[in-house]
C-alpha cells in the first residue's frame, strides 16, 4: 500500500473517533494477537459476553456448515475457524451490533449493512465454488469491504451527508471524497483492515474493488482471479440490495461481469438464490433489515422489460403495427364471435376462437397465445376466472389480455385489473378504438419478443465467453505435453490443502517424483521418445493415483503428487505402489525394451512451517533416492 496514504489516514484520524469494537471483542482481538494465546482462552473470554458467544456459534454453524457436524460452543467455534477468523468475526459482529444506526442523515445504515452481508454471503460461494480461496474468510472480507463508507458516515456526519446525495455512482462519489476528505471509502478500507491485522491481499482487494483495472495484478493470476470474484461479489450484493426500480438496469453488466471469472448463467443463478437465503440467515442472525427479493432467476429475466415499457412512448419509427398477433379469442356469443374473428384476421391476426373460459383454458395449456381477448360473462368458467388461472402460472406472464364488459363500473374495473387484465374494451365495440388498443397490445408483445431475443443472445453469450475464459484458465493450469496440470496449479492446489489441513488438523503430504536416468534416455533415442516416455510415466502415475489426490508435471522429467488428509505412512506405502506401476511399464524403441522407472521423494505438513519447507524437504529426499541408486522411494 502507498505509504502517503497512511500518512494522510494519520491527518484524517484527528477529526473524530473511527468505528471499531468494544469490549469483550476489543478484548478478544487483543488476546488473539498474543502467540502465547490458546483456544481455552479465548473460548472462556467470549463466554463472558452471552449476546456475542451466541452470535459466534450461530455464525460458526453458518460459516462451516460444509464442516459436518454443527457448532454447540465457543470451543467448538473457534477449533473450526481458527483464531483469525474468530478474531474477524468478533470484530464484524461488533461492529454490526454497534453501528446499526448513526448520525448521518443520509446514510441507510441498514442498507450499508445489507450490502456488506450480502457481499460477503457472495464472495464466499464464488470463493467455494471456483476453490480459489478459503470461503468464510471471504466472507469477512465481504463483509468489511466497505467499511470506509461506514466511518466517513461516523466521523464526518454531516458533510457525508450532503455528500452522498450528490451522486450514486460508486467512482464519482470517491472523487467526491478524497476532493472533500483527502481519502475515499475504499483507500480508508484498505488502511483499517491492515490495522485489523488482514493480510496485505485483502487490502489490495478492499482497494481496488470497485474498479479492478486500476490494479497491479497480473491478468489470470491467482490475486487478479481473486479481485474478479470480490468485484462480482460486490456487484451480486449491488443488485439484490438495489431498488427494485432500477434492478433491471444492473443485470448486462453483472452477466458480464460472470463471464469474466467464468460463471455460466445457470450457475450463476444457483449462486445468487443460495446467496439470497443466505442473506436471510444473516440478515435474521444480525437484526439486519433486508426487503423481499425475488428469485435470481426472475431478476435476469425479467428487469430489462421494465426498463423498455418505460420508454415506449418516446421510441421514434416504431414497428410494433406490423407485428402479427397469435391470438386466442373467447367468447359464447356465436355472432359476436365470428364478427370478432373476421376483424382480427382481416387484420393479418392468426386467430383461436374458444366458446368458455374452461376450452380457452385447456388450449393456454398447449399453445399459450400472446393475446387473449375473452368476454367477461361466460358458462363454465368466465373471463375474469380464466384471467385469475392464467396469472397462477409464471410462464403465463406474457399473455396479454383483453377482457369485454358490457358494464364500466369502477368496481367492476378494480376487480379485473386486480385479477390480471391488462386492458378492457366495453360493449359495443367501437371498431377504432378496438384498434388503438390493439396497437398497444402489438407494441408491447413487439417489446417482449425484442427483450426475449436479447435475453437469450445475451445469455448465448454469456455461456460462450465463460466457457471460453473456463477453458483458457484450463490451459493456464495444464501441461500440453502430458495432460496433467501444471506447476503453477500445483503450487496454488497445495497452498489450499495445506490451508484445509492446518485448520482441521489433518496432514497433506507431497511427493516430488523424478524419471530416472532421463537425459541419458533421450541422448541415446532422442527428444521425440522422451516425450512418450513423459507421457507414459504421466498416464500411469494418473491411472495408479486416488481419486483425491493430484497428479502434475513439475517440470522437465519432474512431477508432483499432492495427498490430502494422508499421513507420511500411508503416503509411503501409496508412492511405493506409483512407482512399481511405472516399472512395470517399459517401453519398446528400436527393438529393444527400455525399462523407465522413478525415483521418489516425499514429505509430510507434519511439523512443518509451510509449503516451502515441504516442498524442500521433499527434494532432498528426492535427491537421496537417486545418490542411493534410484528407483526407490525416501521418506522421513
Amino acid at each position: 500500500m502507498d505509504p502517503t496514504l497512511s500518512k494522510q489516514f494519520e491527518k484524517f484520524n484527528t477529526h473524530g473517533k473511527l468505528p471499531s469494537p468494544k469490549g469483550v471483542a476489543l478484548q478478544v482481538i487483543h488476546l488473539t494477537e498474543q502467540q502465547d494465546a490458546t483456544a481455552q482462552q479465548i473460548a472462556k473470554l467470549i463466554n463472558n459476553d452471552p449476546s456475542l458467544a451466541s452470535r459466534i456459534i450461530k455464525s460458526a454453524n453458518l460459516l462451516a456448515r460444509r464442516e459436518g457436524r454443527p457448532v454447540t460452543s465457543i470451543i467448538d467455534a473457534v477449533t473450526v475457524l481458527g483464531f483469525k477468523s474468530v478474531r474477524q468475526l468478533a470484530l464484524s459482529l461488533s461492529l454490526v451490533a454497534d453501528f446499526g444506526s448513526g448520525a448521518c442523515a443520509g446514510f441507510d445504515y441498514q442498507e450499508f449493512w445489507a450490502h456488506s452481508v450480502c457481499c460477503g454471503v457472495a464472495a464466499q460461494q464464488l470463493v467455494s465454488k471456483m476453490s480459489i480461496g478459503v470461503a468464510d474468510e471471504a466472507f469477512l472480507v465481504g463483509l468489511l469491504s466497505q467499511i470506509g463508507r461506514l466511518t466517513l458516515s461516523t466521523v464526518f456526519p454531516d458533510q457525508y451527508s450532503q455528500l452522498i446525495t450528490q451522486t450514486s455512482d460508486a467512482q464519482s462519489l470517491s472523487k467526491l471524497e478524497r476532493n472533500t476528505f483527502g481519502l475515499d471509502h475504499n483507500q480508508i478500507t484498505a488502511i483499517m483492515l491492515k490495522d485489523w491485522g488482514m493480510p496485505e491481499l485483502f487490502q489490495d482487494i478492499a482497494l481496488h474493488l470497485e474498479n479492478p483495472d486500476t490494479s497491479q495484478f497480473a491478468e489470470g493470476s491467482r490475486n487478479w482471479r481473486l479481485l474478479q470474484l470480490f468485484h462480482f461479489a460486490n456487484d451480486i450484493a449491488a443488485l439484490c440490495t438495489s431498488n427494485p426500480t432500477v434492478r433491471f438496469q444492473k443485470v448486462p453488466q453483472m452477466m458480464l461481469l460472470a463471464t469474466r471469472v467464468g460463471i455460466e448463467t445457470d450457475a450463476l443463478v444457483a449462486i445468487g438464490d443460495l446467496v439470497i437465503k443466505e442473506l436471510g440467515e444473516w440478515s435474521s442472525l444480525l437484526n439486519i433489515k433486508v426487503a423481499k427479493i425475488p428469485p435470481f432467476e426472475q431478476m435476469l429475466n425479467a428487469a430489462s422489460i421494465a426498463h423498455e415499457l418505460k420508454g415506449v412512448e418516446a421510441l421514434p419509427g416504431s414497428t410494433a403495427d406490423s407485428v402479427k398477433l397469435n391470438i386466442l379469442l373467447v367468447e359464447d356469443d356465436r355472432s359476436l364471435l365470428l364478427l370478432y374473428k373476421s376483424m382480427l384476421e382481416k387484420s393479418g391476426h392468426l386467430v383461436t376462437t374458444a366458446g368458455n373460459g374452461k376450452v380457452a383454458l385447456e388450449i393456454v395449456k398447449n399453445t399459450p397465445p400472446q393475446l387473449i381477448i375473452s368476454d367477461w360473462m361466460m358458462p363454465e368458467m368466465d373471463g375474469l376466472q380464466l384471467c385469475k388461472e392464467i396469472r397462477k402460472n409464471p410462464s403465463y406472464n406474457n399473455i396479454y389480455i383483453f377482457l369485454i364488459t358490457a358494464q364500466e363500473s369502477t368496481a367492476n374495473l378494480v376487480e379485473a385489473f386486480e385479477a390480471g387484465v391488462d386492458d378492457y374494451l366495453t360493449k359495443p365495440i367501437n371498431a377504432k378504438v378496438f384498434a388503438a388498443r390493439l396497437r398497444a397490445a402489438q407494441r408491447i408483445v413487439q417489446l417482449q419478443i425484442t427483450q426475449e431475443q436479447e435475453r437469450l443472445q445475451l445469455r448465448k453469450f454469456a455461456d460462450e465467453l465463460a466457457l471460453s475464459n473456463k477453458r483458457l484458465q484450463e490451459l493456464v493450469l495444464t501441461d500440453a505435453l502430458t495432460g496433467l496440470p501444471n506447476r503453477r496449479y500445483g503450487i496454488e492446489r497445495l497452498e489450499q490443502e495445506w490451508a484445509i489441513a492446518s485448520r482441521s488438523g489433518n496432514s497433506v503430504c507431497c511427493m516430488m517424483i523424478d524419471v530416472d536416468r532421463f537425459k541419458s534416455v533421450n541422448d541415446t533415442y532422442g527428444h521425440q521418445f522422451g516425450d512418450e516416455a513423459l507421457k507414459m510415466v504421466a498416464n500411469n502415475l494418473r491411472l495408479a493415483a486416488r481419486k483425491q489426490d493430484v497428479v502434475c508435471r513439475f517440470g522437465g522429467e519432474e512431477f508432483l503428487v499432492i495427498c490430502s488428509n494422508t499421513d507420511e505412512k500411508a503416503c509411503f506405502q501409496y508412492a511405493e505402489r506409483l512407482r512399481l506401476q511405472v516399472a512395470a511399464q517399459p517401453l519398446q524403441v528400436q527393438g529393444k525394451i527400455v525399462p523407465i522407472t522413478i525415483s521418489v521423494g516425499l514429505s509430510s505438513s507434519n511439523e512443518l512451517a509451510n509449503i516451502e519447507s515441504m516442498m524442500h524437504l521433499a527434494d532432498e529426499r528426492l535427491y537421496k533416492a537417486k545418490s542411493a541408486g534410484r528407483n526407490r522411494t525416501v521418506a522421513g
